[in-house]
């Protein structure tokens, strides 16, 4: 009688365990996170458009859009000779920089690039190889094409679409 009371729980716990449900846990579909994925980029991609596109709208400016997004402005053309900055020429260029929303994010910056190594960024270098020596530009540079999710460490957020105001040299 002694072990009624321990027998009587084995038998209460062994019942209990029958009737655990299992539940099955499959793992997600990589397709469907890739597909996710994508159309958020895509998403994300047409809102930086819609963007760019009323910006420059708004400022009534005639921009060529560039292979990847990024749009360009001449506003003072460069050498008589009309000779294009070429891949892997190396030219000084004194830039500011802007968010779209208008705040300032760096100003009076020099660096020397060489065209077609991506440096600063991919829209930059690209809107450079349409530009000659001594001209002056505006780029507006889409996030994906400047600095991405990442940002610069810095000053430039993450998905931070760039105005560039150069002049190259």
């Amino acid at each position: 009688m002694k072990h009624l009371p321990v027998i009587l729980l084995l038998a209460l716990l062994a019942t209990a365990c029958r009737d655990v449900p299992v539940i099955d846990v499959a793992a997600p579909k990589t397709d469907s996170l890739e597909e996710n994925n994508m159309n958020a980029n895509r998403y994300i991609s047409q809102g930086e458009e819609s963007q760019i596109n009323a910006y420059v709208e708004r400022r009534g400016w005639q921009m060529r859009r560039l292979n990847g997004g990024t749009r360009v402005m001449e506003t003072k053309g460069g050498d008589a000779v009309g000779r294009k900055i070429d891949y892997e020429d190396t030219v000084v260029i004194n830039y500011d920089i802007e968010a779209i929303s208008g705040a300032e994010v760096y100003s009076n910056l020099t660096d020397t690039v060489v065209a077609g190594r991506l440096q600063p960024t991919r829209g930059l270098d690209v809107a450079l190889r349409t530009l000659s020596r001594g001209s002056e530009a505006v780029v507006i540079v889409p996030s994906e094409q400047a600095y991405g999710v990442v940002g610069d460490g810095d000053r430039i957020s993450t998905r931070m679409i760039l105005i560039y105001r150069l002049k190259v040299n």
